[in-house]
């Protein structure tokens, strides 16, 4: 596998996270692809997290992206509260203050159709709200929904291959596209107190894999192993890739779940807007997350029983705090 020094060289910025080029993935033959593979089973199983350059996801579609979010969020409160999200229905608007982030919220999935509401108990599992008006954010922020499904599904290709399984093995179990996407606006110098530094506190995402695409603004940082904090720097044309809990069960523990969390730069003079969204890919609701044969090591023993991808949800749900701050709904 390829060092975590020579997985970095290309950037600019100096990072003890790697930075990985997809295009040979992308472009490339068999043994090509095998080396990508592993320099992303060998990241996602040191840092559980990596930089991602050269995906197959338009630069200009990000830039619309975050144009369409902050749009978003410059209109007035009250517009905005009119598709809030409640503890019913986990698509919509947080605003600021009625949540533990620092931050107002938005997210979204894909579209779910009517008959498909009773096929699964779970607050996520209920129609997008949008408004009216403009029609342009439903538009891009589904485009980019799809265009995060497609990358994502790469990477769990490349993953299977570095662990010598089908390279479907778990692209399929995400055909679904049961995924989430949060925007999120953490507010500027005027409206936020420098002694709160800590705007997202530190945890791990309960999915697959996890897309951060930050913008501007740093603030992103990683807490390993060892519990150093890591400072994710800014670096043009990348997305940040992140391992899962669902992951780390899935490869028994070969993949490193990655604690994070979002605070305020140590460099900063003033605390400036920032701007970021996350793609949270998630298994279909009736796949098995059992540990293949590959992942068992040399005692062939599973650390964790075989589980539902919607009785892992429901019993994460249950042990985590409301996502709202004194709701009633």
């Amino acid at each position: 596998m390829n060092s975590r020094n020579e997985l970095s060289q290309k950037s600019n910025v100096s990072t003890p996270i790697p930075v990985i080029d997809l295009q040979l993935f992308l472009l490339g033959d068999t043994e090509a692809k095998k080396v990508i593979a592993e320099q992303i089973a060998s990241a996602l199983q040191e840092t559980g997290c990596f930089y991602l350059k050269n995906h197959d996801i338009p630069t200009n579609l990000i830039a619309q992206t975050f144009a369409q979010a902050k749009s978003f969020f410059a209109l007035p409160l009250e517009e905005k509260k009119q598709i809030a999200l409640t503890e019913k229905c986990h698509r919509g608007y947080i605003p600021m203050g009625m949540s533990s982030i620092l931050s107002e919220q938005f997210y979204f999935g894909r579209e779910i159709n009517p008959e498909e509401l009773d096929a699964v108990d779970h607050p996520f599992h209920q129609p997008n709200q949008w408004l009216q008006n403009p029609p342009e954010f439903r538009e891009v922020m589904l485009q980019f929904f799809t265009a995060c499904h497609a990358s994502t599904l790469k990477i769990l290709a490349a993953l299977a291959i570095a662990l010598k399984l089908p390279e479907s093995y778990f692209a399929d179990l995400h055909s679904e596209q049961n995924h989430a996407m949060g925007l999120h606006h953490y507010l500027g110098t005027s409206e936020l107190s420098q002694a709160q530094n800590i705007r997202l506190g530190e945890h791990t995402d309960g999915n697959t894999i996890t897309y951060v695409f930050q913008h501007e603004i740093e603030g992103l940082e990683l807490c390993s192993k060892n519990g150093e904090i890591i400072p994710v720097p800014l670096i043009p044309d990348t997305v940040i890739v992140m391992a899962g809990e669902i992951l780390q069960r899935w490869t028994n523990d070969q993949v490193y779940a990655t604690k994070h969390q979002v605070a305020i730069p140590h460099t900063s003079q003033s605390i400036q807007p920032r701007y970021s969204f996350a793609f949270f890919a998630s298994p279909n609701n009736d796949a098995e997350i059992a540990s293949p044969d590959n992942c068992l090591g040399t005692n062939k023993t599973a650390k964790y029983p075989p589980i539902i991808t919607r009785d892992f949800y429901h019993q994460r749900n249950n042990q985590n705090k409301s996502l709202l701050i004194d709701s009633k709904n």
